[in-house]
């Protein structure tokens, strides 16, 4: 899904940007099936999506380029 179309403003509000510098991607959070946050990447989520969906939604840290730094398995 491109969001020039099929989109509503609060399905924008929803979508935010990675923080890594490097990537700066746009991504939406969804839950998972136990509750926890799932930064997605906004072309995969549905305006009314609203929960994680391994089949149809792409986890942001297959495709970010430093997800290390925040998927909280960080090295001492």
């Amino acid at each position: 899904m491109t969001f020039d179309t099929d989109t509503t403003e609060a399905h924008e509000r929803r979508i935010t940007r990675c923080r890594e510098p490097s990537c700066r991607a746009r991504i939406v959070w969804l839950k998972t099936a136990t509750g926890a946050n799932m930064p997605c990447d906004a072309d995969t989520v549905e305006a009314d999506d609203d929960e994680y969906d391994a089949t149809k939604h792409v986890s942001h840290f297959k495709t970010c380029r430093a997800p290390n730094r925040f998927s909280g398995r960080r090295k001492k």
